[in-house]
């Protein structure tokens, strides 16, 4: 979904009610999500492969589709990548989705060999991810960019949990009542109760306030059931922002009868420098 798809009405005046709350707190701690047991799988075929350098693609669900959770677990492999194998030169993420190569569907050989010319790497981790009842299924495969042979295959299981769930094609509550769009035909839109803004990161450096656009679905509960990326600046102020929402607060819409009622609405979060 592209920025320009949402309503225009509706995108200012939810920022109106999110924006009197964005200096309330801070900073913003969240619950740690990481896959540094799938790197330490990977670490010693890395190592005896001779692997110098690698660049990891968003990862795909089992069937091949791109799903929000895929860039997630793609950005936590290649921190834990960062600790499990020092020596690598690791690609930065962000600047393969500059470049319009981080996807990780249909990855052919040309594909590959694009990828690594492009960015230097020897190597491509691609990822695939399945999704049951019980937990979510990890498998991370290495690559040789010269030639798309298979150097080694890993696989990770990781329990369900709040983070995970909300990235996920269904949402935290995948039974839950289907979302009708804020601020249209007479639904109303959720106020922030408590929606802290999320620190900076010294690893993302910019003289210039810096945008994260999201598609969230807020339950009749209050809180967020789905979250999705619209548009950002790169991926690590994504997984900054998805996990700051994940753990914001509102008071519901309400709907055309005054009840609450779960609504789908964007939000914009905005990382400041020290400076501004």
């Amino acid at each position: 979904m592209t920025f320009t798809s949402l309503r225009r009405p509706l995108r200012v005046l939810a920022l109106v009610f999110l924006s009197s709350f964005v200096f309330s707190v801070s900073s913003y701690a969240a619950t740690p999500v990481d896959l540094d047991s799938l790197a330490e799988k990977l670490a010693p075929e890395i190592d005896k492969a001779g692997v110098k350098s690698i660049a990891v693609v968003d990862f795909v669900s089992a069937d091949g589709t791109p799903i929000d959770l895929g860039w997630y677990l793609a950005n936590k492999l290649s921190d834990g990548i960062v600790l499990k194998s020092p020596a690598v030169l690791l690609v930065d993420r962000t600047r393969l989705q500059q470049l319009g190569l981080s996807s990780g569907s249909a990855l052919s050989a040309d594909g590959l060999k694009r990828i690594g010319t492009a960015s230097s790497a020897d190597a491509i981790v691609s990822g695939k991810i399945e999704i049951t009842p019980e937990k979510y299924l990890i498998t991370a495969t290495l690559l040789k960019a010269a030639d798309g042979a298979i150097i080694a295959s890993v696989a990770h299981s990781l329990p369900h949990s709040r983070m995970l769930d909300l990235l996920s094609p269904s949402g935290d509550h995948g039974a839950g009542a289907k979302p009708v769009r804020a601020g249209v035909m007479g639904v109303g839109v959720p106020a922030c109760l408590y929606c802290p803004v999320p620190a900076n990161t010294a690893q993302w450096r910019s003289n210039q306030p810096q945008n994260v656009i999201l598609q969230v679905v807020i339950s009749i509960a209050g809180a967020a059931e789905k979250i999705s990326v619209v548009r950002s600046p790169g991926y690590l102020l994504s997984e900054r922002a998805v996990e700051a929402v994940s753990e914001w607060k509102f008071r519901p819409a309400p709907g055309e009868d005054g009840k609450p009622t779960t609504v789908i609405v964007p939000i914009e979060v905005t990382f400041k420098t020290s400076r501004t």
